[in-house]
């Protein structure tokens, strides 16, 4: 899966601690990735955000299967402030505000 995810995401995706990371060593243990495309200013977004971290904290604490998945957080902001404040409020991995083309 390492090299289908680089060639989809490039080499670095970041967290919300802002720290780099390695899209080919994430790759390596994954079976499943899930894409999550969504936009702060949208509340819809905004709120399967909320959902969907609730179930992801519940997965990650319980599932026998916790490392072999991960979810992305895909931006459609217009700004870096607003894709910011949303990825703060997420748990895994965005791609960098600057690779927001690749979409």
């Amino acid at each position: 899966m390492s090299e289908f995810l680089l060639s989809l995401l490039g080499e670095r995706l970041v967290n919300s601690a802002k720290a780099e990371v390695d899209v080919q060593s994430l790759g390596a243990r994954l079976s499943l990735v899930g894409l999550f495309f969504g936009c702060s200013l949208n509340a819809p977004c905004k709120q399967f955000n909320g959902s969907l971290c609730e179930f992801y904290s519940r997965f990650k604490k319980t599932s026998e299967h916790k490392d072999k998945l991960e979810i992305v957080f895909i931006s459609s902001d217009q700004d870096q402030k607003h894709w910011q404040d949303f990825l703060q409020e997420m748990p895994w991995p965005a791609l960098p505000f600057k690779d927001r083309h690749k979409k």
